[in-house]
């Protein structure tokens, strides 16, 4: 059953939970209904309606705001044809836009198995949520309650006659968008500073306030030399322990910054507020600005400080945030302009700002926003009182406490992120996303309550384990004798699969009467008891060195059992192939000639490498063209028995191995009516396996790929790798379904009819469930940028081949018994001291934690994963090889 998650609100919050819900239903693969609720159209909100003028502003910068659809500021070139430079603080209509149509990008870009709807209702009773197992509350800011005969700046505007007074209740950014609307918005207009009247606007607006100051500018971004000066104070931030402290730091910053000393009576309302306004204007790195720069600056160290603690709530500490949030989150420096603009023709008056209990105006616009916190009476109070009543609002506003992940303190159903939880979360109602992770990790703990209780990868690819990788995974003590005895890594090795694979194979030849000899690759694992398991059973081994060849023969294998396939030949490889009978792929006529002079009047059996047609076929390095043969080989040779064709070809197409067998079986009849009596056609390797059984795991691994490689998702492989080449990992058909393929078509009846062998040159597949790989947790940490890391002793050419990843989750086994902890999730890093070293290019999720000393297990890596790319730099010795049998583990002959 998918899992249902409600989410109340659909402004920039609601957006983000569900794009990190839908990022974490790829990487989870994971079923999710989830619906939205919210009164107003998705991505309109309380404050980005669509259809607001332009004079309304955000006071964030542009580029600090981005969705999974991409930033704002590219939407405003590509989408809305707006030309640089943009306006760094544009309308809130604009900002609504953005968000409406990234709404429309996740609602499209949503995993399979997975649903969103929207709700166009205020859900008002908690009894309606009943029915979900997750619910986030994202509502922004509740609805202010107007005391009576005040306007809602919102929607009673159009009540105002022109030449009437009125007082605002605020003169913050609330009351510069309702003195806009009551001037701009009714017709005037401004032009060189000075404000040109329609006659519609009330005769006079005075602004008030409790502090007895009006909101101020905004200051330009740090510069990177101010940054320098601020970064050693910013270090300290996380180290204060009272607000006191933290005082003394802003101010001291703040007199770095200037070269003036900072006093905190510079705050103080001014007397003038117009000049005041004018003066920083001006000076927009006056004292005032400059200390509410340094805020802004440092906030993601006070986020890091003071998020989740008492202190937060302390009444010092509120108290400071509502004092300099007023400088650093003020207003855009055009709006003040404008604000300045109407006082010059008298219509904004700020000589009531401090006085507001004793002016009498015709209207009052109660033109402030709901204080932070749970409000009596509301949708959150009503959760609070089911779920968490000590946290329950009595008379006034409360601030939420919630865990890091936003869920109330031992809740799993209901969780809240925004204004209703600051200062307690510091800086969660904002439209930027780089402040906090408080809405990620909410979305990772949903999927997590819903996920397998061991590790695996993001997106989960879960592979098979045969029944010895069972016993080895739950055998620590093993584990702890062969790493003690060998360190770390260990690859574990069984050869019982290997005759299981070779007989599904072999069992189709037989079924359509084609006899069918399989040599093992030996490339594909340089273990010598798979060499040793071919011998026993009567197959064979395909060889590419002299190494390979010499350690073959001496464990025993028949040199007519051998193929020689390596891509270059030295004198002395082939010296030994002729000597023993080795059956030598010839890769060209040169080649050919070679062969002949160094065998002498000794005999040689060759199988000459075919290139197939390039007109069907990828183009080949390997072989000689059909007719290149054809010439070449129109004699017979005396010392030389033509035993075969050799073909090597690209990809695991089963329908390519049907038109190469058609080509070579009639190169077989050309050459035998030449005189050779060639006996077998061997297609090499390409033989396909799976590593996993669940098509849909694979299909949701694809298209979460896809998604991020296209830019629909935040990316989740090591620095947004595309992986473009990889291994199908789940395929169909594989193995003896696939020779099936081929021995039933018109190639495989020639191969019959001609009484010729098929000789198939198998690794991977053939090694399907033959291998194991343990490496221990050295160490757990983060990148320098916060990326979670699990350091493990070994490196990345010990799990690698030419392709770019491994992609089968690995096995986590704790070193002890130990409690588990809490879920972890990060990148597998190896030894060598280069930046990229990454064993795996997937995150891996544990979702009980892990702890150096663990061991993590990498299952079926027999083929090619173990050997084909290893190496052992900074002087690091290779891996040892140790066969499981029964038990008992011993060192493999390669390595004794």
């Amino acid at each position: 059953m998918p899992v249902s998650v409600a989410i109340i609100g659909a402004g920039p919050r609601g957006l983000w939970a569900v794009e990190e819900l839908s990022r974490r239903a790829y990487l989870h693969h994971l079923a999710l209904d989830i619906t939205v609720f919210d009164e107003r159209q998705p991505g309109a909100g309380s404050a980005y309606a669509t259809d607001q003028p332009d004079y309304i502003r955000v006071n964030v910068w542009s580029p600090v705001i981005r969705s999974a659809m991409g930033t704002l500021d590219d939407f405003r070139r590509e989408v809305l044809g707006e030309t640089d430079p943009l306006e760094e603080l544009p309308p809130r209509a604009t900002v609504g836009q953005f968000l409406a149509a990234s709404w429309d990008h996740v609602q499209a870009h949503l995993p399979a198995g997975c649903s969103l709807r929207f709700e166009q209702k205020r859900v008002q009773d908690v009894a309606d949520l009943g029915g979900f197992d997750h619910v986030l509350l994202a509502s922004g800011h509740e609805a202010v309650e107007h005391p009576a005969g005040m306007l809602d700046p919102a929607a009673d505007l159009e009540k105002i006659e022109a030449g009437a007074s009125v007082k605002l209740r605020g003169a913050a950014l609330t009351a510069i968008d309702t003195i806009l609307s009551l001037t701009l918005g009714r017709g005037g207009r401004i032009e060189n500073g000075i404000y040109r009247a329609s006659g519609r606007e009330p005769a006079k607006i005075y602004p008030t306030s409790r502090s007895g100051r009006f909101i101020q500018l905004k200051s330009d971004p740090a510069t990177e030399a101010e940054k320098k000066i601020l970064r050693p104070f910013e270090y300290r931030v996380v180290q204060v322990e009272s607000v006191e402290e933290l005082k003394d730091l802003l101010a001291e910053a703040a007199s770095a910054l200037s070269g003036e000393e900072f006093s905190w009576t510079s705050l103080e309302p001014a007397a003038d507020t117009a000049a005041d306004l004018r003066d920083s204007l001006e000076n927009p790195r006056r004292a005032q600005q400059n200390i509410g720069l340094v805020w802004r600056e440092f906030y993601t160290a006070l986020i890091q400080r003071f998020s989740f603690t008492e202190l937060a709530l302390s009444r010092e500490f509120i108290e400071l945030t509502r004092l300099l949030e007023t400088y650093a989150y003020g207003a855009p420096a055009e709006q003040l302009e404008r604000i300045l603009a109407l006082h010059e023709a008298e219509i904004v008056d700020f000589s009531a700002i401090r006085d507001a209990e004793s002016l009498v105006a015709d209207h009052t616009v109660n033109a402030v926003i709901a204080s932070p916190g749970a409000h009596p009476g509301t949708l959150c109070a009503q959760i609070l009182e089911t779920v968490a009543p000590e946290q329950a609002p009595s008379a006034e506003a409360q601030p939420v406490r919630t865990e890091a992940n936003a869920m109330l303190p031992g809740q799993t159903v209901f969780a809240m992120a925004g204004r209703m939880t600051e200062p307690w979360v510091l800086g969660n109602d904002t439209l930027s996303r780089t402040l906090h992770s408080v809405i990620p990790r909410w979305a990772q703990t949903v999927a997590a309550l819903h996920s397998p209780a061991n590790a695996y990868g993001l997106p989960p690819l879960t592979g098979r384990l045969e029944p010895w990788i069972q016993e080895v995974s739950a055998d620590t003590e093993l584990l702890w004798r062969a790493i003690d005895e060998h360190q770390s890594p260990v690859n574990l090795v069984n050869s019982d699969a290997m005759e299981r694979n070779i007989s599904e194979l072999t069992s189709v030849g037989e079924k359509h009467g084609v006899d069918v000899r399989v040599f093992f690759a030996r490339k594909a694992n340089k273990a010598l008891t798979f060499v040793e398991r071919a011998r026993d059973t009567g197959h064979g081994v395909d060889v590419a060195s002299y190494r390979e060849l010499s350690q073959t023969l001496a464990a025993g294998m028949l040199g007519e059992r051998i193929i020689l396939s390596a891509a270059i030949k030295t004198d002395e490889l082939l010296e030994l192939a002729i000597e023993n009978r080795v059956t030598i792929s010839v890769d060209s006529c040169a080649e050919f000639d070679r062969i002949v002079e160094l065998a002498g009047s000794r005999q040689v059996r060759v199988a000459p490498r075919v290139a197939p047609d390039p007109r069907r076929f990828m183009p080949t390095r390997f072989g000689e063209l059909t007719s290149v043969w054809q010439q070449y080989l129109n004699t017979p040779h005396p010392t030389v028995e033509v035993a075969g064709l050799h073909l090597h070809l690209h990809g695991y197409s089963a329908q390519d191995r049907i038109d190469a067998l058609l080509e070579a079986t009639a190169l077989v009849e050309s050459l035998r009516r030449m005189g050779h009596a060639p006996e077998f056609i061997d297609i090499g390797g390409g033989v396909p396996m799976s590593y996993l059984d669940d098509s849909a795991q694979w299909s949701n691994f694809k298209q979460a790929l896809a998604a991020q490689n296209e830019g629909a998702m935040a990316p989740f492989t090591w620095k947004a790798d595309p992986l473009k080449n990889f291994y199908p990992f789940h395929q169909a058909p594989v193995r003896g379904a696939w020779l099936e393929e081929i021995l039933k078509s018109d190639a495989g009846a020639a191969v019959c009819a001609l009484g010729l062998r098929l000789h198939l040159e198998p690794g991977r597949s053939i090694l399907d469930g033959c291998g194991l790989t343990i490496a221990q947790v050295a160490f757990i940490k983060e990148r320098s940028d916060g990326v979670p890391l699990v350091g493990l002793a070994m490196n990345r050419t010990q799990l690698r081949t030419t392709s770019d990843d491994y992609l089968v989750d690995p096995l986590h086994i704790p070193a002890s018994d130990s409690a588990s902890s809490e879920p972890y999730e990060g990148y597998l890093v190896g030894a060598y001291c280069i930046e990229d070293e990454v064993i795996m290019r997937r995150p891996i999720f544990f979702p009980t934690g892990v702890a150096v000393g663990d061991f993590v297990a990498f299952p079926n890596t027999a083929g090619y994963f173990m050997h084909i790319l290893e190496s052992a730099s900074h002087q690091i010795p290779l891996a040892k090889n140790l066969v499981y049998a029964r038990g008992n583990l011993k060192l493999d002959g390669i390595d004794s």
